[in-house]
């Protein structure tokens, strides 16, 4: 917990040096940014991620061309497939800017289309690639692997926003959404890949797990659903800079808390259910000794 709290004040720090940046050199007024400098502000967020991948699992490190090339797949694989899926769906959505942010049509949008939409593309990504691989081989895996696949899906979002034809934002007002979007789609993806990596290693009936796996999606679909809700009204507020940013953050946080709470909880499942197996064996050869007429 105490090294994702690092995540989350790494990536705040990077908003406060954009806004000093900004502050002290300027430019003042909104610019257009153009690809490479698009392409640096987007990227630094998820390299953040990445790095604190890497230093989660220092004793028993992923393979840093899988964690990697999970993220490549978020960015040019699930983030395209879905917006072709909702130019399909609906015309291009627009929260913030037709009618009331939190009206029903708006929240069934939000959840049902947008989120729905991204986090079956991020689920199909993990699912059809690094899933059938032998380096998926714990449930956190499902985590680390779901949540790289959302840095890079973040990442070309934010590339996108800032390189739209007509864009212009300032320096700090990107640091910020690119910030908040990758807070943000980690958190989405963090509740999928417990989910899909509990369901994986599960001795239950295939119904179940399914059934697992659907109710994890719709979880991960609803927080981002009402993500996208709480940032249009930041949006329409004119206040999407700081409020964004340290909303995303706190969603992180108490992402990240309820993971790590369900994740010691079945440690300790675990370690109780390997104690009782261990009070059984002993148990089990004592009565064939005294059935054979041996000591025990």
């Amino acid at each position: 917990m105490q090294t994702k709290l690092g995540v989350v004040f790494a990536l705040l720090c990077f908003v406060a040096l954009a806004w000093m940046v900004e502050l002290i050199a300027g430019p003042r007024t909104p610019i257009a940014f153009g690809p490479l400098g698009a392409l640096v502000l987007a990227a630094v967020p998820c390299l953040v991620w990445l790095g604190y991948f890497h230093w989660q699992d220092r004793a028993e490190p992923k393979p840093k061309h899988f964690v990697a090339g999970v993220a490549v797949l978020g960015g040019l694989v699930a983030a395209p497939v879905s917006e072709f899926v909702l130019a399909q769906l609906a015309p291009p959505v627009a929260l913030a800017q037709h009618g009331g942010v939190f009206a029903l049509d708006r929240i069934v949008e939000a959840i049902f289309m947008v989120g729905l939409a991204q986090e079956m593309c991020k689920y199909a990504v993990v699912r059809y690639s690094i899933y059938m691989s032998t380096e998926f081989e714990q449930p956190l895996d499902g985590i680390v692997y779901m949540m790289s696949v959302g840095t890079g899906f973040a990442l070309w979002l934010n590339y996108h926003h800032m390189v739209a034809p007509g864009r212009a934002m300032g320096l700090a007002e990107a640091a910020s959404r690119a910030a908040a979007i990758t807070l943000a789609h980690a958190s989405f993806a963090g509740v999928l890949g417990y989910v899909l990596g509990r369901a994986k290693f599960s001795n239950r009936p295939t119904a179940v797990r399914s059934l697992l796996l659907w109710l994890g999606l719709g979880a991960a679909a609803l927080i981002n659903g009402h993500f996208a809700l709480v940032q249009a009204y930041f949006d329409r507020s004119g206040r999407a800079s700081p409020w964004s940013v340290g909303y995303a953050a706190l969603l992180a946080v108490v992402v990240f808390a309820g993971l790590r709470a369900i994740l010691q909880r079945d440690a300790h499942a675990r370690a109780a259910a390997d104690d009782r197996e261990a009070a059984v064996v002993p148990t089990v050869a004592s009565s064939a000794s005294t059935a054979t007429g041996e000591a025990p």
